[in-house]
């Protein structure tokens, strides 16, 4: 709590900032509803700290109109500084999300709040690329000449290193799945493998489409070791969850490069929200069983 009101503080003083000097009215107007979103934020965020009587950080500096500066700040500087702060913003929030396991309703109020910057960015990011300030990163040169469409090379990076993670975490949940006694926790981790695969069909329709290579794909077959009790259910849960949040960040960081092809940035976008809201409902699940372990609670 203290972290992400702290952010929002900052953000707010350097956009009230910027409102002041900025002459685009388009611009002008993401400002405007930018303000009022981090202001409904804070709001929310010191009446938590008041009920969990959290110390607050200092709020931002009380802000006073001056001119001269928008002689020299242009509206370009203004909304690229926008632009960085909500691509480190959408990582901050991925990752708070995933250490808020105690209470259930602060954990939602950060993932609004995540959800809420994803929509943001992409808006900039479509307000930027009808002006024309941002800047293209390397195209991916090997396209097939049929395909009327550009692909970043982060863009080609990233679907390639999705679908690698997939792989992955598809042959690790099979033999989880195999393993496991809870009958709970089996039909998630099924559930899991159904999601993963369908997302590794989506990656490699658009890997195939792009022309890239694909990665070699594991073995069909996961075998279940004889002794089953090497594993415990609540440690394959942890590795789960841990595993769960390296790969938020992924995709967000996916997500945030996306500049080039608006196509592939929805996907990543749909892939970040579906990791947000499966990592909020394993949370509840191990809490459930009790498989968290024990946090250190502030105060007395």
């Amino acid at each position: 709590m203290w972290d992400v009101l702290n952010s929002k503080y900052l953000a707010v003083e350097r956009l009230q900032t910027w409102k002041n000097l900025a002459h685009d009215a388009d611009l002008v107007m993401i400002l405007k509803r930018s303000l009022k979103s981090l202001k409904d934020n804070i709001a929310i965020l010191e009446d938590m700290m008041i009920k969990f009587s959290v110390k607050s950080p200092d709020q931002s500096r009380s802000f006073s109109s001056f001119t001269g500066g928008e002689k020299y700040i242009t509206d370009e500087f203004i909304a690229l500084d926008i632009f960085l702060y909500l691509q480190e913003h959408i990582e901050n929030l991925s990752r708070v999300l995933r250490s808020s396991t105690t209470n259930d309703a602060l954990r939602a109020t950060f993932k609004k709040m995540a959800l809420k910057t994803i929509d943001e960015l992409n808006t900039m990011i479509n307000y930027l690329t009808l002006k024309g300030w941002l800047s293209t990163p390397p195209l991916y040169q090997h396209i097939p000449y049929e395909v009327d469409e550009k692909l970043g090379l982060p863009e080609a990076t990233n679907l390639w290193d999705q679908l690698t993670l997939r792989y992955d975490n598809i042959k690790t949940t099979e033999i989880f799945h195999g393993i496991v006694h809870d009958l709970d926790f089996k039909a998630i981790l099924g559930t899991g493998i159904k999601i993963l695969q369908k997302q590794a069909q989506l990656l490699e329709k658009e890997i195939r489409h792009f022309g890239l290579p694909l990665p070699r794909k594991p073995s069909k077959i996961s075998l279940t070791p004889t002794n089953t009790e090497i594993l415990s259910d609540d440690y394959m849960y942890r590795i789960l969850a841990n595993a769960l949040q390296g790969a938020a960040i992924m995709h967000a960081q996916a997500y945030k490069e996306a500049v080039v092809n608006n196509r592939i940035r929805d996907l990543f976008k749909q892939f970040l929200i579906e990791e947000l809201n499966f990592i909020d409902n394993l949370i509840k699940f191990g809490k459930l069983k009790g498989w968290f372990s024990p946090i250190p609670t502030y105060g007395p």
